[in-house]
Parts: C-alpha cells; sequence; structure tokens
C-alpha cells in the first residue's frame, strides 16, 4: 500500500516561472518530501520563498544536463531518506481536478498492485474529448509526468538513460521495467494537466487530426533516441517502428513550420544514431 509519508517527489526544472510553483502546491501537501532539480543556468531558490522549505530540498545544476541526469539526480536523493514511492514531476504539471491524495486511493485499489512499477494518472492535454478506458489499464509506457515510481523497480532496473538527454527517457525506461516483470498501469479515473511540446497542431482543416508541433531540435533527440530503443527492444520493434513512421509521415507531409530545418535534424539524429553518438547535441 502507497501512503503519503513514503513518497518523496522529484520535479525537474528549466528556467521556472511563480506558475511552476503554483503547481507544486497542488501536491506538495501530500508527499513527505521534494526534491526540486533546476537544469537552469541561474539559481531559482528565490522562487521557493513562499514554500514550506522543511519539505523542500533544493539541488541546482546551473547548467542544463538533460531530463534523464535531472531525475536520477532526484530518485537517488530520494532513496537515500529511504523513499518507497517516488513521484516524478515535469515543472508545469499539476493536479487541479483531482488531488494527488485521490490517486494514491486509486493506485491502492489496483487489482495488481504488487506488480507495478509506475502508476500512472490519465495526461490531460487540452483534448476536448477522451475515449473510454478501463479504470485500470495496464500499457506499455507512459510519460514521466505525474508518474508514481516503484523505489524498489528503480533499484533493480537503474538509472534513466543519461545519454538520451530528453526525449524517450520515459518509453526507455518502461520498456526496461517491462522486461523486468514490473508493469505500467495507467489509474485512468485521475487527470494530470499536462503540457506537451509547443502546441496542437492541426493537420487539416478536413479532419479532426492534430499532432503535437516540437521545435527542430527535439525532433534530432526523438528520431536519434527512438532508433536506439528499437534496437535495444527488439519485442517492442513493431509498435516504435510504427510510431517512427507516423512521425516521419506527420512532419513531411503536414508540418509547415521550419520543414527543412526540422528534417536536417531528423538526418542528423540518424546519423549520430548509426555513429553510436549520444548525450547532448553537438553541432
Amino acid at each position: 500500500m502507497i501512503t503519503q509519508k513514503e513518497i518523496c517527489g522529484v520535479v525537474v526544472w528549466y528556467n521556472p516561472t511563480a506558475d511552476n510553483v503554483t503547481a507544486i502546491n497542488t501536491y506538495l501537501k501530500d508527499i513527505n518530501h521534494l526534491f526540486i532539480v533546476d537544469n537552469s543556468t541561474t539559481d531559482n531558490s528565490a522562487l521557493i520563498n513562499t514554500l514550506p522549505n522543511n519539505k523542500i530540498t533544493y539541488l541546482p545544476n546551473l547548467e542544463n544536463l538533460g531530463i534523464a541526469t535531472a531525475l536520477n539526480i532526484g530518485c537517488e536523493a530520494a532513496l537515500n531518506v529511504n523513499a518507497k514511492w517516488i513521484l516524478t514531476m515535469d515543472q508545469d504539471s499539476k493536479f487541479d481536478r483531482f488531488s494527488l491524495a485521490d490517486f494514491i486511493i486509486e493506485a491502492n485499489q489496483c487489482p495488481t498492485f504488487d506488480k507495478v512499477g509506475i502508476f500512472s494518472p490519465y495526461h490531460y492535454c487540452g483534448e476536448t474529448k477522451r475515449k473510454k478506458r478501463e479504470r485500470f489499464q495496464t500499457v506499455l509506457t507512459t510519460m514521466t509526468s505525474g508518474n508514481l515510481l516503484r523505489a524498489e523497480a528503480y533499484r533493480k532496473c537503474g538509472r534513466f538513460r543519461d545519454d538520451f538527454f530528453i526525449d524517450l527517457v520515459d518509453d526507455e525506461y518502461c520498456c526496461r521495467l517491462n522486461r523486468n516483470s514490473y508493469t505500467v498501469v495507467k489509474t485512468n479515473q485521475i487527470l494530470l494537466t499536462h503540457s506537451l511540446g509547443n502546441g496542437f497542431v492541426r493537420v487539416s482543416p478536413l479532419f479532426q487530426k492534430t499532432f503535437i508541433q516540437h521545435s527542430a531540435l527535439r525532433h534530432y533527440y526523438i528520431v536519434r533516441n527512438l532508433l536506439e530503443v528499437i534496437r535495444l527492444y527488439p519485442e517492442y520493434k513493431k509498435y516504435y517502428s510504427k510510431q517512427l513512421r507516423k512521425r516521419l509521415k506527420r512532419y513531411v507531409l503536414y508540418d509547415s513550420d521550419q520543414k527543412w530545418t526540422k528534417m536536417k535534424y531528423m538526418y542528423w539524429g540518424w546519423r549520430d544514431y548509426k555513429k553510436r553518438r549520444f548525450g547532448k547535441i553537438n553541432h
């Protein structure tokens, strides 16, 4: 069973604002301690002056080390204070329609509780319609934000991949959990408000299909790391190969924003994958 006193939170900051402090207030009361890992080049500790400092540890990196390394810093700090569960949050994600306490209650009722490595909420990204899904849905992968990660699973499966830097960090880790006999369960009755990329773009005025707009730089990491996930986890090759094809189709056919720049970065991602060059882009 998950209890609030056994949960430590980890939130990764990058050039945070006061709104990100407001987001923290939606879950801080429901955890034992929060580690803020800041990838900004400046110290932002002044922002937390309005928060109860006895529940917060601020860990500035003073450079952008990437989401994976920041998560590892926070997770290892949580393990050092004997956390049993680790809440991983993006800086702009917040519990507003439901509380973290509601999420804990729901997760504790999962019939396969002992096998779960990650409990995920439903990530609400502004869509107007939601498909009806079962209460507890076993999924291959989920976004990192809002997750309750079992500390025992992190110890067994190891660190997030530092050399992925940003994209596919969550996918690769979920694949690793599955390979180690843990499951990823989405609790679809609990919504977490979450922002993705640079917003949604309509594919066609005739259809309601949309896709997430990412910068050219993100395209580099997405392609490079997708290819590495396909190589590492042949059992999921069909799924991730389809994801790669869909992304290529979307951006080649439908994306009119910096199309050729994005295609160049996608090529660089493929090239660096072939050269086994990972980590932060060096161009």
